[in-house]
């Protein structure tokens, strides 16, 4: 289902939750992975499933929850207590990005900070919005340039192969005549 993308620029606070909803599912993906967030993970359960598991569907009683004012404040807070875990927890912050563009590993970023955060669509990586250069994310070439490193090398070994195969095979020819 597509929501017609004026209505959130017509209605500002369904754009709210709806830039809510979307740190709050780059949190949900990272508490499921952290041992330490399950207190977390239960106060998500609160809300219903779709509002972190698919971005715009909505429900009638979602959109009378926000024409009352009261999503967008249960939603804040789930992002604050979320980014406060996220802040304290070692295991969360491994799971950080450092901006291959600025390289200022005291700034680690990560997906949900979406006022500072862009992320390429290709790979996923996250840079600094200040840093980010459209259609050159160094991760993306790191990667392309190792798959065609691993296809050049691919392609030699196979095209070496068959000579080997060829000259072993005439050393066994060679060392039993009686069988031709």
């Amino acid at each position: 289902y597509a929501i017609n993308s004026a209505l959130y620029r017509k209605v500002k606070a369904l754009d709210q939750v709806r830039i809510l909803r979307v740190q709050l599912m780059h949190m949900k993906n990272m508490f499921k992975t952290c041992r330490l967030s399950k207190h977390l993970l239960d106060a998500y359960d609160v809300l219903p499933v779709h509002l972190t598991e698919d971005l715009h569907l909505y429900s009638l009683n979602d959109l009378s929850a926000i024409r009352r004012g009261e999503l967008v404040a249960e939603c804040k807070e789930l992002v604050r207590t979320g980014s406060v875990h996220i802040q304290k927890c070692m295991l969360c912050q491994a799971k950080g990005f450092i901006c291959e563009f600025c390289q200022n590993e005291s700034d680690v970023i990560f997906p949900f900070e979406l006022n500072k955060c862009k992320r390429c669509e290709e790979c996923k990586a996250c840079y600094h919005k200040m840093c980010f250069k459209s259609g050159s994310c160094p991760r993306c070439e790191r990667l392309q340039a190792r798959r065609e490193m691993l296809a050049r090398k691919s392609l030699e070994t196979y095209n070496s192969e068959p000579e080997e195969e060829e000259s072993s095979s005439e050393e066994v020819s060679e060392a039993s005549p009686g069988r031709q």
